[in-house]
């Protein structure tokens, strides 16, 4: 903070130094305010000074003036407190602060002063906090001198009751500590304080603690005396006395007099029977010592007397046997009896009591059996289990003693094949195998075991035991097949069924589990196999080339833990398929062949082989149509053999090298074909003599050619090649060689010999022979004519020196050449003088098409002219005399003659055409060439053939286009014939034959033949059968057409599968009764691109089969029949189900134990009686109440299928005997204040008969009106329903019912109960009076009678003397309550702004023991007196805000807080005052939210002062009370305004100023602060090359001298403030720049001028008028300038006057003679505005402001 303030004061410094060095006038548009520029930047950079914060404390209680520290202060500022506090004060020139008063922290508001100390203007704030420190000079001090806590004795050590803490007003150390001490009354040390720490840092929490035990029967009472010390130096003290008293416990229960009780009963002995008297002892007194004998509510055939603790019975007795060493062990019953005082709280003694039965026979056996392993649920034996093997064990419970309990056990039926035996051990019986097992026939036993007791008479139970035998794996797998085969075509799809190997396994569960594999055979990965179902598939695709017969090794594996195997084989069969192409042994042929191999000549033999059979590998030979077209007439192919041989004579001149195209087609449907390529090379035979071309030479040579030198060369070709081409010369021997010349024989290179002279001679015409290496020798020699030049020899000029130029057309290519046409003439110049002249064409015509008559030179033609060959000759024409020699050129052009029909590269062409193509779709491009030229070459294209206009063609580029939308088919085929046509005349065509092919597009979707199918198939259909066939159509073709299917819906239990050819089958077993239903969606989707498919729907119906057997609905039947029926009574219904359905289902019921008591219905099930039964009888003669038989059922399938059942038909009894209580009357006693569920006593009523007819229940029929007691229905146990009240009801008679729970109606049997209530101290006192609260005013004074309560208690004696007392929420004590009369005074002074409501806790207590107490809540409302004005917090209230901001912006919300209540501290808040003036702010009255009401502009002032009063609510007005707070607003400065020029907008540039010399100062205001009024300048027009302004100072000089200068200068200056980049603003000023001079200038009218205004006239006003001439001239243009502006003591001023037209000067700003001189003095410049040299003068007029 501190390194950022000094920052800023450096940065400060910095500037203010800046705008010292950059003070003076300057211009602007407009005036300012009126004062020293200098003066005005200083304000403006100290009105940036930043916030400053400073702290002091001073000592509470030291004398008034106190200093208390100096605030920071600035050079040349005041300081005033924003808002005054009362205790201090503030020397506003050396900032000192003093206190006014004594300072007592406890008595302040607050001991923390927040106060804001503001400067003169420019307005900056400081911020000053000042604490006032504690002395310590308050005392500890608890709520209250005494007060009372209980303890009881069972309190364990660490027990604690929360005291009261003291409170101290000083503060840090001086305030109270954790220091609190038992000072007195503690000496045994039972008890310390705790302290505890307070998580939220308020007051601690003390604590009183017990140490040790408490013995109320030692000490009932202490006193303690506690203190408190603070932490003051010294220290201070307060005491609280703390009565303590020990509270009395039931801490003794009740003992019996034994542990435990023991007696011996008949178990037969009926309810009611007395077995036994327990009783208890209580050491403690009173309540705590009377007793109340019970049992556990579980208990429920004993119950005890409650009063004399005697035990009875109340239900037949039914124990059980506990001992585990003792023989014989007696059933014994043990239960606990509960002896409870009526203490609080309740203590219970218990003591255990075992009744010990007598045996009687009423048990049945119960039959249990023990499998292996344990946890299974029926018992298993393996099929091959030895003799003797244990299938379980048989364990029998019988829960009588002696004979009763002996129990015997036979096998009574489900073994009649003797297969299993009873071995008896002891204690259990053992079911061993007594017999060979074989699963395979009967693979589930059902045995009865029957258990006899040796009772009189006996008693039996009857159990099943189900054997299940478990399969052994000792049968393999057999197929159904020893072997399998199967036909495939090699060409099936991939998921082809191939077959379904089945076999099966005798064994079950895991032993009968086939898992199927391909052991060997199935090299190629051809085949799969379903590993589970044994469906055999194509896995890829088949070859039969590679092999046309398979023969798959197939295992079965069982799935036993040592599996059995077997095999079968399959054996499939491979049918040829035309699938393979015949295949080149060579797809390229070289052969070589000579040119003179005569006709017929095998060329080469060529060989296809198919290896597919029969016509789909026999292979024919044929050329491709392109052989005939390029070599007609040349080869001939046999079909069969392919052999290939010459049919005329080869030239390899003419075609040296022939491909030769052979296809191979075998014969299948469709053909297939490939293609080799024979490459005939013709051998070169010598057939051909050597050429010369040129054949005539001419040369001239110098006649000094140096020996050796070479003339010429001549050159002779040869047709053919290699050895046969090369080609020697000779220089045939004649006259004209004389040996001169020589001839390389290898070269043909002709060189010099011998010495040349023309005067020898002066021509020479040689003659050369060539020959090849065959001797073959050319037809024509070469002719060579030498000419030996020299002066003698002339050169001979034709008749055309640049050469000749003919023309003629072309023969006619299929006519007779016209051979001797003359073309032209050649001639040299005058002939005639020359002598004869020979003519000789020697070069341009290698093929001699022309000719020259040597004589006459003309040109004619000697062979056919082709311009198709040549089109332009260059011919080289020698003409030769005897002395003479000449050289022309002939240039020939060969003109077009339409003899060339266009052609095509070939005569066929193949195209191919989707059928999905747009009409304009491009087909073919029909190209065809012309040889011939212009107009003859010009090609156009037509359809001859164009069948059912399905194509067009552009006749100019030969382009087909789809004319017709097609469809594609197998024998979709077009031939259409283009014609070419050449624009000749007559005009040329030919004919080229395309083949368009209609390509298929996937534009059809697989379409099946119904909408939907419907199918059925057995359940018992094998897996892998295949069922339903299904076909889709795809009218495409190929991949297009070809057609897979697929199982998309309705399979999710994968039952079903489909093969590629659509053949549905059975993919996992079938089971009608799981589902007898499929709804198949089958998709057919073709193979295109993209693929199109169709869906369809094939439901599929299970047909049932009798594979279910039925199933009764349940393992026993049990029926309850009524004693006494007559015969033909309806007993019950046997129901079974079948899964399968129809005649498989239909169920036929029969009785398959022999009796004569039932008889069942067959097809209905129901069973009916044969005679009257009576229950009794039956019970007595077989000791059981129930017949058992078995019943079967079987369904009515082929093969009849049965179930079998247990049925038990209980003999029920009928009501014929009523209840009968034990005892009666009955008598019991129950406290009144025996707590809800109170054991009253237990009644008990027995019932001869059985079931419901036997079962009591209990009721309480009359004197239970209140609906005191209940009873349990079924216990009898009479239990307090609702609390009793001795007052009101001392005895109660009731009458108690049990009735069976029978028919015909119910019967029922009635007792007295007489319940005595025993009186107890159990009414608390009630409070008679309804006043509940009252409302007093906060000045009610002390000892004020407030209300008086009143009680009464309806016990009687000391239990109804009340005492009344303050319980609760009497906090300071203030209300106190006389204890007899129950008056309620008031004991303190009441305060409404410290606690406005007292919620007292009134108790009136009677004196019975336990004390009975009643509490009621009593309010007291403390009413408001308006005696607390609004008071605003001590802390200084100011903001900052920005200048700008818009109207009604929320700034400052300040809030007043008022403790009194309603509109006694309902507060609203005006604005009382402003300064300065002006309304600029508004308060929200109810928030006080303050928030501009104008536009605030800073530089109408910087600080605004508000008075904000906060008013209460109070009525009437007068007694409303009042607070005011000073709000203070710093407005801070936002670049809103532009910098305004105030300086003089003309200067004078003297005569001969150097470089550097000031001219003016320009100045400009920006009322803007800190940054934003700092003004930098710039000049941005004019003569910057003259004039230099300073960014700084805003000085304008000379930047270089001026020799010439202008009669003025126009500059444009800028100044802009230093705001940041983005918010900077600028004015341009114009200053008129003047130059003076030696020469005179215009001179004014008078010395001087004077004149006066009126102040705060407005800008404009008229002050004096000057006026000036040169000379005499009073034309001359003169112009008026103000160059200064000073006060009469000499001051500079700002441009406060300017001057208009005609020499006026006039106010530019609004004069205040207050605030400015009492005269100016303004100079006037007055410049000649004509001329070449400036003329310039001055004056000065004195202004006098006025008062208005």
């Amino acid at each position: 903070m501190h390194a950022a303030i000094m920052l800023r004061l450096v940065l400060v410094l910095v500037l203010q130094c800046l705008l010292t060095n950059g003070q003076g006038p300057g211009p602007g548009p407009g005036p300012g305010p009126q004062g020293g520029v200098l003066d005005e930047e200083l304000d403006k950079m100290q009105s940036r000074a930043v916030d400053t914060r400073v702290k002091f404390t001073v000592m509470e209680g030291h004398p008034a003036n106190t200093f208390v520290g100096i605030i920071p202060l600035k050079p040349g500022f005041t300081y005033r407190f924003n808002e005054s506090p009362k205790e201090f004060t503030l020397n506003g020139t050396t900032g000192e602060i003093r206190t006014t008063d004594v300072l007592d922290r406890e008595a302040l508001d607050t001991d923390r002063f927040d106060l804001v100390v503001l400067s003169s203007q420019p307005t900056y704030p400081i911020e000053v906090r000042i604490n006032v420190i504690d002395i310590n000079d308050n005392s500890p001090r608890f709520p209250e001198a005494s007060i009372h806590v209980t303890f009881s004795e069972s309190a364990n050590a660490g027990t604690r009751v929360i005291l009261d803490t003291a409170t101290d007003g000083d503060a840090g150390d001086n305030d109270i500590t954790t220091d609190y001490k038992i000072v007195d009354g503690n000496e045994d040390g039972k008890f310390k304080l705790q302290v505890t720490i307070n998580p939220s840092g308020e007051t601690p929490y003390l604590h009183l603690e017990t140490t040790d035990r408490l013995d109320r029967e030692t000490r009932t009472v202490y006193q303690l005396n506690i203190s408190a010390q603070d932490g003051g130096s010294p220290p201070r003290f307060g005491f609280l006395l703390v009565n303590v008293s020990i509270l009395d416990v039931n801490d003794n229960p009740p003992i019996f007099d034994h542990s435990d009780y023991n007696v011996s009963l008949n178990e037969s002995v009926p309810p009611g029977t007395s077995v036994l008297q327990v009783q208890a002892t209580d050491n403690d007194v009173g309540e705590n010592a009377r007793l109340t004998y019970y049992l556990s509510e579980t208990e429920t055939q004993f119950t005890v007397d409650p009063e004399t603790g005697i035990i009875s019975t109340v239900e037949p007795l039914s124990c059980h046997q506990n001992c585990q060493q003792l023989q014989p062990c007696p059933k014994s019953c043990v239960f606990t009896v509960f002896a409870r005082d009526h203490g609080s709280p309740l203590q219970d003694g218990r003591t255990y009591v075992t009744v010990n039965l007598l045996d009687a026979n009423d048990h049945d056996p119960v039959v249990s059996f023990r499998y292996f392993p344990t946890t299974a649920d029926f018992a298993t034996v393996d099929e091959n289990a030895q003799n003797g093997s244990v299938v379980a064990a048989v364990s029998v419970i019988d829960a009588d003693e002696g004979p009763n309990g002996e129990t015997t056990v036979e096998i009574r039926a489900g073994n009649e094949l003797s297969h299993f035996r009873l071995d008896s051990k002891s204690g259990f019986d053992i079911v061993r195998v007594n017999g060979v097992l074989d699963r395979e026939k009967i693979g589930k036993y059902n045995v009865t075991i029957v258990a006899t007791d040796k009772g009189t008479p006996p008693r039996s139970s009857t159990a099943f035991l189900i054997i299940h035998v478990n399969d052994i794996n000792d049968h393999e797998p057999v197929f159904e097949k020893s072997e399998y085969s199967a036909v495939l075509s090699e060409l099936v799809p991939i998921g082809t069924y191939v077959a379904g190997i089945t076999a099966n396994d005798e064994d079950t569960g895991v032993n009968s589990n086939i898992y199927y594999a391909i052991v060997s055979g199935n090299d190629n990965q051809w085949f799969d196999i379903d590993l589970q179902s044994g469906l055999i598939t194509t896995k890829a695709p088949l070859d039969r080339e590679v092999k046309d017969s398979i023969d798959l090794k197939i295992s079965a594996r069982d799935g036993g833990p040592n599996p059995k195997w077997a095999y079968t084989h399959l054996k499939i069969s491979i049918l040829d398929e035309n699938d393979e192409k015949p295949t080149f042994s060579q797809e390229m042929v070289n052969v070589s062949l000579s040119e003179n191999t005569p006709p017929d000549t095998l060329v080469t033999l060529v060989l296809a082989v198919d290896h597919d059979q029969g016509t789909n590998g026999s292979v024919s030979y044929m050329f491709d149509q392109d052989v005939e077209h390029n070599y007609p007439g040349i080869f001939a192919l046999d079909v069969s053999s392919g052999r290939l041989t010459t049919k005329t004579k080869l030239d390899r001149e003419a075609m040296p090298q022939y491909e030769i195209k052979i296809v191979a087609k075998d014969q299948g449907i469709p053909p297939l074909s490939s293609t080799a390529t024979v490459v005939l090379n013709v051998q070169d035979v010598n057939d051909n003599s050597p050429e010369f071309y040129p054949q005539q030479y001419f040369v001239v040579v110098p006649e000094d050619l140096p020996l050796g030198s070479s003339v010429l060369q001549v050159s002779a070709t040869d047709k053919d090649i290699g050895e046969n081409a090369v080609t020697t010369y000779e220089l045939n021997v004649g006259e004209d060689n004389e040996n001169t010349f020589e001839l390389d024989r290898d070269t043909g290179i002709l060189s010099l010999s011998g010495r040349l002279s023309h005067i020898r001679k002066a021509q020479y015409r040689l003659t050369v022979a060539a020959r090849d290496t065959g001797d073959r020798k050319a037809v024509e020699d070469a002719t060579v004519d030498i000419v030996v030049e020299s002066n003698q020899i002339e050169l001979l000029e034709f008749e055309q020196n640049e050469g000749y130029k003919f023309s003629l057309s072309e023969d006619v290519g299929k006519k007779e050449p016209a051979a001797g046409r003359k073309m032209g003439r050649v001639s040299v110049l005058n002939p005639a003088s020359v002598g004869e002249v020979s003519y000789a064409i020697i070069a341009g015509d290698p093929d001699k098409v022309f000719s020259i008559d040597e004589r006459t030179g003309v040109i004619s033609t000697a062979r056919r002219i082709d311009r198709e060959q040549a089109a332009y000759y260059s011919l080289r024409t020698v003409a030769t005399t005897t002395s003479a020699y000449g050289r022309t050129w002939v240039n020939v052009t060969v003109e077009d003659v339409n003899d060339n029909p266009p052609k095509f590269p070939i005569t066929r062409a193949h195209a191919t055409v989707a059928e999905n193509w747009p009409v304009g779709h491009q087909v073919y491009l029909a190209r065809a060439y012309d040889s011939d030229y212009g107009e003859n070459s010009k090609i156009t294209y037509n359809l001859s053939n164009n069948p059912d206009d399905y194509f067009t063609i552009s006749r100019t580029s030969g382009m087909i286009y789809l004319n017709k939308p097609v469809k594609y088919s197998k024998t979709s085929n077009f031939r259409l014939e283009v014609a070419a046509s050449d624009a000749g005349l007559p005009s040329l065509t030919s004919r080229q034959i395309v083949t368009v092919t209609v390509e298929d597009v996937n534009d059809h979707t697989p379409i099946f033949e119904h909408g939907s199918y419907e199918t059925s198939l057995l359940e018992s259909t094998p897996v892998n059968d295949r069922f339903f066939a299904l076909t889709a159509s795809d009218e495409d073709d190929g991949m297009n057409g070809f057609v897979s299917y697929d199982i998309t819906e309705g399979n999710e239990e994968r039952k079903f599968g489909i093969f590629p050819d659509g053949y549905l089958y059975v993919k996992s077993a079938l089971d009608r009764e799981a589902q007898d239903y499929f709804a198949l969606t089958i998709v057919a989707r073709d193979h295109g691109t993209p693929p199109r498919s169709s869906t369809v729907s094939v439901v599929i119906h299970v047909i049932d089969e009798n594979d279910n057997s039925p199933v009764f609905t349940n393992s026993t039947f049990t029926f309850y029949l009524d004693e006494n029926e007559p015969p033909d009574t309806y007993v019950g219904k046997l129901t079974a189900a079948d899964k399968d359905k129809g005649r498989n289902a239909e169920l036929t019921y029969s009785i398959a134990t022999n009796q004569n008591d039932f008889v069942v219905d067959p097809k209905s099930g129901f069973l009916k009686t044969l005679h009257y039964f009576d229950r009794e009888q039956l019970v007595q003669t077989t000791g059981l109440d129930y017949i058992s038989m078995e019943a079967v059922v079987l369904d009515n399938g082929i093969t009849r299928l049965r179930d079998k059942t247990k049925v038990n038909i209980y003999i029920t009894d009928v009501n014929d005997n009523p209840p009968k209580f034990l005892r009666k009357p009955y008598r019991a006693q129950v406290p009144e204040k025996a707590p809800l569920s109170t054991q009253v006593i237990r009644i008990s009523a027995t019932d001869a008969d059985e079931g419901l007819n036997g079962d009591v229940v209990y009721t309480i029929v009359d004197g239970n009106d209140e609906g005191r007691f209940k009873v349990d229905e079924t216990t009898g146990q009479v239990t307090l329903a609702k609390p009793l009240d001795r007052e009101s009801t001392p005895r109660y008679l009731l009458t108690v019912a049990a009735a069976d729970l029978g028919s015909h109606p119910g019967l029922t049997a009635t007792a007295t109960l007489t319940v005595d209530v025993l009186d107890e101290n159990d009414n608390a006192p009630e409070f008679t009076q309804s006043e509940s609260e009252i409302s007093i005013v906060e000045t009610t004074p002390v000892n004020t009678v407030l209300v008086q309560f009143q009680a009464s208690d309806a016990d009687l004696g000391v239990n109804k003397d009340v005492a009344f007392m303050i319980g609760g929420g009497n906090m300071q004590e203030a209300f106190r309550i006389d204890t007899k009369t129950g008056t309620l005074y008031l004991e303190r002074l009441l305060d409404f702004e410290k606690q406005s409501l007292y919620r007292l806790n009134i108790t009136a207590a009677d004196g019975g023991s336990p004390r009975l107490t009643s509490t009621i809540s009593f309010v007291v409302h403390v009413l408001d007196y308006n005696d607390n004005p609004p008071a605003f917090p001590n802390t200084a209230i100011w903001r900052r805000i920005e200048e700008g901001i818009l109207p009604n912006t929320p700034i400052v919300t300040v809030t007043a807080e008022d403790p009194d209540s309603g509109e006694n501290g309902k507060i609203k808040y005006t604005i009382k005052s402003q300064e300065p003036p002006g309304m600029h702010f508004s308060i929200d009255e109810n928030t006080g939210n303050v928030s501009t009401l104008k536009d605030i502009d800073r530089e109408f002032s910087d600080t605004f002062r508000l008075t904000v009063v906060a008013t209460d609510q109070a009525e009437p007005k007068s007694a409303r009370r009042s607070a005011e707070k000073l709000v203070t607003v710093i407005v801070e400065d936002i670049n809103d305004n532009a910098p305004r020029f105030v300086s003089m907008n003309a200067g004078i540039l003297d005569e001969n100023s150097h470089s550097g010399t000031e001219i003016m100062r320009v100045s400009a205001r920006d009322l803007d602060a800190n940054t934003n009024g700092l003004v930098t300048y710039d000049l941005v027009a004019g003569d910057k090359d003259i004039f230099r302004l300073d960014r700084i100072t805003g000085s304008l000089s000379v930047k270089q001298e001026v020799t010439s200068p202008k009669i003025m200068y126009c500059v444009t200056v800028r100044a802009t403030d230093e705001a940041v980049q983005s918010q900077r603003k600028s004015s341009d000023a114009y200053l008129t720049i003047l130059s003076a001079s030696s020469q005179d200038g215009p001179k004014f009218s008078q010395k001087s001028y004077s004149g006066s205004v009126l102040e705060s006239s407005n800008i404009g006003t008229s002050v004096a008028t000057v006026s000036a001439r040169l000379g005499s001239n009073a034309l001359t243009d003169i112009a008026y300038y103000v160059v200064n502006v000073t006060g009469a003591d000499g001051e500079l001023m700002n441009r406060m006057f300017t001057m208009q037209q005609q020499g006026v000067v006039v106010t530019a700003a609004v004069l205040d003679r207050e605030d400015g001189p009492n005269n100016y003095v303004v100079t006037v410049a007055a410049v000649v505005t004509q001329g070449l040299t400036p003329r310039l003068s001055t004056t000065q007029v004195s202004v006098e402001p006025h008062l208005c």
